[in-house]
């Protein structure tokens, strides 16, 4: 390279007629003030990034994804956990609605968020502790908590953070509800369980087991506590409706989890029948196909219209469970009082109903028989009337108004047991809105007006840290840039400066390991790949800094902040010609009318 250059012969300009026409000043231009010319501005705009305004959880996915790839660890999982308390729990088993409206899954593959959250959880200290200064003053109030499932646990992890005494009341035996006894050991360790639940406990989060109310305490106890939130769950299965349900060998897949989870002696078929197409069909197979079974799943609609999640199914195909599509049970056939087999007849799939898929309709004369020693129903689960206070309830839910106030004074419910998607991360989404609520009510608040001031972005979430530095800390220092409301279109970001790459796959212990086994099947990221994914992230809607305004402005106008974070816009050369926005890559910046025009 150097010889390269030695054998240049410099070019010799004799006089200026000589010279090749450029762009030049021999002196400054300083004094031709052409911000006058502007009838457009720009501005710097921190906007929602759309992973953000998508998780149920208000969750400010950007914001600890940033603060990862900086390598500040303990200012991420702090920043995460103002809004989930239970990373690694949602970082193994929620659907991750965040990838959806990823930015990237647009480009090529949306960033491995979910995976990124557990890496960041299981990475981070393992005795973390919620600090002394997070906690607000005490408002002297009691809260008492029916039900310690994610939305039970949510409630009482925000409700001691705003200053309460809360108290958990618990019908089994452990703390955690669907999660400790509907969610299987190899996609949700207990132990992962455990640790998070101790931290609710080590701040003053009493939990109470044995303790079913209605049945061993009465809801009239509770009418000393400021407020109660209901979040007792659907544990009772929806009946099958056909002949001989009642059976010997026939039980719901969320019973045949439960007993399975508390380590209860069960009897497991040698062949399996499950009957659903959700999650819990998924898992009801999965676990009795570990226990050595021969395991099919019969579906009345197609797998494309099975509301499991299509990662779950496929574990469940490449661990050998056959799944029957359009197939609807008519009778279980029994002798001596014992499942032997069922029957049932083929489908195919008509208009659509009211759930928007198209509805099964049964062929006329193609019943057939198949055998099976153990029948699993898995299609759904519905509140159970008898664990409530006598309560309004709507169309199977409990009936609650926007703050998630009941038809009882002072009573709020959340999780399942209300008109809201059945998933782990929805459910500790309510535990914050009614931990605000409550809040809300404690202070004399208007719910809706906060409400408004709270969420975040376009589709519905909130922010609890929003909420406490407006209404609670006031003076409270945000480890994050205050956003607007608006979110982020994926179509806005400038891909141009932008590389196609690969999304992180995390390793998963072989089938053969599976057999007979509960170990975790998800092995989580190794330190390279959650790098790798760290840095796919286009942090939609944040600036961070990458001088493209400042190197493309033609006027000088963009300068470096002398002391911090940020750019300066000199008006008084800014000619608003938008060369900085469309030059940005992440939509970070916009253009307004200036107001004097």
């Amino acid at each position: 390279m150097k010889k390269r250059f030695e054998d240049k012969k410099p070019v010799i300009i004799s006089n200026f007629r000589e010279m090749p026409p450029m762009s030049m000043s021999l002196s400054t231009m300083r004094w031709n003030f052409t911000g006058s010319w502007r009838y457009l501005r720009p501005y710097y705009d921190h906007k929602v990034s759309p992973c953000h305004a998508g998780c149920p959880g208000g969750q400010n996915v950007e914001g600890w994804i940033r603060l990862m790839e900086e390598g500040h660890y303990e200012e991420a999982i702090r920043l995460l956990r103002e809004e989930n308390p239970f990373p690694s729990i949602t970082g193994r088993v929620c659907f991750h609605p965040c990838e959806l409206k990823c930015s990237r899954a647009y480009f090529d593959k949306s960033v491995a968020i979910n995976n990124l959250e557990r890496f960041l959880a299981d990475h981070t200290n393992p005795d973390y502790k919620i600090k002394k200064e997070e906690i607000a003053g005490s408002t002297g109030k009691k809260v008492a908590i029916v039900g310690s499932g994610p939305a039970g646990l949510s409630c009482a992890y925000h409700l001691l953070r705003l200053g309460y005494e809360v108290e958990v009341f618990e019908a089994e035996d452990a703390p955690g509800g669907v999660l400790r006894i509907g969610i299987p050991e190899y996609r949700l360790p207990k132990n992962i369980l455990s640790r998070e639940i101790k931290i609710l406990t080590s701040a003053g989060v009493k939990i109470h087991t044995r303790k079913r109310v209605g049945k061993d305490i009465s809801y009239d106890s509770l009418k000393n506590y400021f407020a109660v939130f209901l979040a007792t769950g659907v544990h009772k299965s929806r009946r099958l409706g056909i002949p001989n349900e009642e059976a010997e060998g026939v039980m719901s897949g969320l019973e045949y989890l439960k007993k399975v989870n508390l380590k209860e002696r069960i009897f497991t078929g040698k062949k399996v029948i499950v009957v659903g197409g959700g999650n819990t069909a998924m898992d009801s197979a999965r676990v009795a196909r570990r226990s050595g079974a021969d395991v099919k799943i019969i579906y009345r609609r197609t797998r494309a219209e099975m509301p499991a999640w299509e990662e779950e199914i496929e574990e469940a195909i490449n661990e050998g469970i056959s799944i029957l599509e359009l197939t609807i049970p008519k009778k279980v056939l029994v002798k001596d009082s014992k499942v032997v087999g069922i029957q049932v007849q083929r489908a195919k799939l008509g208009e659509p109903d009211s759930s928007g898929r198209r509805k099964p309709e049964p062929i006329e004369g193609s019943e057939y028989d198949i055998e099976c020693d153990m029948i699993l129903s898995a299609i759904g689960e519905e509140i159970d009337e008898d664990a409530l206070p006598e309560i309004k309830i709507s169309k199977g839910n409990v009936h609650v108004s926007k703050d998630l106030s009941t038809s009882l004074k002072n009573y709020f419910a959340g999780g399942d047991i209300i008109d809201q998607p059945h998933t782990v991360i929805d459910a500790i989404a309510s535990g914050k809105k009614a931990a605000i609520a409550i809040d809300c009510r404690y202070r004399k608040l208007d719910f809706e007006e906060v409400l408004k001031e709270i969420s975040v972005g376009e589709w519905g979430a909130i922010s609890m840290l929003v909420y406490r530095e407006k209404y609670v800390f006031k003076n409270f220092v945000s480890p994050t840039v205050r956003l607007s409301k608006e979110t982020v279109d994926p179509k806005s970001i400038n891909t141009a400066y932008f590389q196609p790459s690969d999304r992180s796959q995390m390793n998963k212990i072989s089938l053969s390991e599976r057999s007979n086994s509960f170990l975790e099947v998800n092995l989580g990221l190794t330190q390279p790949q959650a790098m790798n994914d760290l840095l796919r992230c286009f942090h939609c809607g944040r600036c961070t800094m990458c001088d493209n305004c400042y190197i493309f402005c033609p006027d000088n106008a963009i300068s470096h902040k002398k002391n911090g974070f940020g750019y300066d816009i000199d008006l008084d050369y800014c000619k608003g010609c938008g060369i900085c926005v469309t030059e940005c890559p992440r939509n970070a910046m916009g253009m307004e009318k200036e107001s004097k025009i």
